[in-house]
């Protein structure tokens, strides 16, 4: 069920959606080549406006049921895990029917925040079946 209240920023069967920050470069790119049905909203400053963290694009495969939380971060990927977090906290409600997936695209990260606690922590509770996905720079999957 999409977003109440928000449109689409994506076709309803559309075969390829990306996310991407203006005039940066990091890239999440979806192949949905079952033609399922799809939404793509916007977080950042349009389904969440007010302060606080909140990752950057949510899209999601009204067929198969799944829920992708995206971020698009620079080094910080600490950060990026927060904000992500942080949109599943605020969304719970929204997303409870689908299985969260968060993808994190950042460009390159510091050696000491791959090794970090946070991090590694976020990969036990969320790196089975896929559920978490980083990478640095461009990420692609299929939907």
């Amino acid at each position: 069920m999409p977003l109440k209240g928000y449109e689409s920023l994506c076709k309803e069967h559309q075969e390829r959606i990306v996310c991407r920050d203006r005039g940066e470069n990091r890239i999440y790119r979806a192949w949905n080549s079952d033609k399922c049905r799809v939404t793509q909203y916007q977080i950042d400053g349009c389904v969440i406006q007010d302060t606080g963290a909140r990752c950057d694009f949510l899209l999601m495969n009204e067929d198969k049921r799944n829920a992708y939380l995206i971020e698009l971060k620079g080094s910080d990927i600490e950060h990026g895990i927060d904000q992500l977090e942080a949109t599943a906290k605020r969304l719970r409600e929204e997303l409870s029917p689908y299985a969260l997936k968060y993808r994190l695209v950042h460009s390159r990260a510091k050696t000491h925040a791959i090794n970090g606690t946070k991090f590694k922590k976020f990969c036990r509770e969320h790196c089975g079946n896929g559920e978490f996905i980083h990478k640095e720079s461009i990420l692609e999957e299929r939907i």
